[in-house]
C-alpha cells in the first residue's frame, strides 16, 4: 500500500517536471547551450532524486579538477536510470553527456539532448565515429566536462563492472585530457531495470584521482587501467556497505 501511494506521488511529479524541464531547456538551447547543459544535468537531477527521497553521499570531490583548468572526461559504472542524475549531483558540474543516439528521438527532452549533448550512433559508419571524435575534441578543448558510461549499457548482471568499450579512452588519448573515475553504488538496488519507479534510500559515490593519459600510451593499456581503477573504487564502497541485493 505504501508503494502504491508513493507511485501516485512520484510518477506525476517525474512526468510533469521532466516535460517542463525539457520545454524550458529546448527554448534556452537557442540562447545558451552552456546554461542549458547545466539545467539538464543539475536541474533535472533534482527532479528525479528529490521527490523519491534519494540522497547522494559523495567522497573524493577534491579530485575533481578546477573547471577553469580545462576539459576532462568523467567515466562511471552504470546500473540504473538513477546514474545520470547521480553523476550530476555528485560532481555539481555542468556536464556534456555522451549518450546513445536513440535518446534523441524522445519527444521534447530528447530533442534538447540532441542539441546540447553528444549523441552517438553505436551502429554508425566509421565516418560518423570520426565526426563524433572531432566534435568531442572541440568541446573538450573549449573546457567542457564530458561524462560517459564506458560499459556501453546498463549492467544487469551480478558482475560489478562490465568490460569497457574504448570510446572514452580514444577521446582521452586523442586530446590528452584527464580521466576522472566515478564509482556509483546502490543505484541498481534503488531503481532496478524493469521497475516503474525508484525506492527511497542513499546512493554512494566515490570519485578517484585523475588518470593522466598521453598519445604515446597504448589504448589497451589506458582502457585496462581505467577499468581496474573504477573497479577498485566500486569495491571500496561495497566494503563499507555490503550488498543486501544483487543489483547494486
Amino acid at each position: 500500500m505504501r508503494r502504491f501511494f508513493f507511485c501516485l506521488w512520484y510518477a506525476p511529479i517525474f512526468a510533469v517536471f521532466t516535460i517542463l524541464t525539457g520545454l524550458v531547456c529546448l527554448t534556452l538551447s537557442f540562447i545558451s547551450k552552456k546554461f542549458t547543459r547545466r539545467i539538464t544535468s543539475q536541474g533535472w537531477a533534482h527532479v528525479v532524486l528529490d521527490p523519491a527521497f534519494i540522497k547522494v553521499k559523495v567522497t573524493g570531490q577534491e579530485h575533481l579538477p578546477d573547471p577553469q583548468s580545462g576539459g576532462y572526461i568523467i567515466f562511471a559504472n552504470h546500473r540504473s536510470l538513477l546514474d545520470i542524475p547521480t553523476v550530476a549531483v555528485a560532481t555539481g558540474r555542468s556536464i556534456s553527456w555522451v549518450a546513445k543516439a536513440a535518446l534523441g528521438r524522445l519527444p521534447v527532452f530528447g530533442w534538447t539532448l540532441k542539441r546540447v549533448h553528444l549523441l552517438v550512433d553505436r551502429g554508425g559508419s566509421p565516418e560518423a565515429a570520426k565526426q563524433m571524435v572531432t566534435e568531442a575534441t572541440v568541446r573538450l578543448n573549449k573546457g567542457e566536462i564530458m561524462a560517459i558510461f564506458p560499459e556501453g549499457t546498463r549492467n544487469k548482471t551480478v558482475t560489478p563492472i562490465l568490460p569497457f568499450k574504448k570510446g572514452a579512452f580514444i577521446l582521452a588519448k586523442h586530446t590528452g585530457v584527464p580521466l576522472i573515475p566515478l564509482a556509483i553504488y546502490n543505484s541498481g538496488a534503488l531503481w532496478p531495470s524493469g521497475s516503474l519507479i525508484p525506492k527511497s534510500g542513499t546512493i554512494k559515490v566515490a570519485i578517484g584521482p585523475p588518470i593522466v593519459t598521453s598519445a604515446k600510451e597504448p589504448l589497451t593499456k589506458i582502457t585496462k587501467l581505467a577499468e581496474k581503477t573504477l573497479s577498485e573504487l566500486y569495491h571500496s564502497l561495497e566494503a563499507i556497505d555490503p550488498p543486501k541485493q544483487a543489483a547494486q
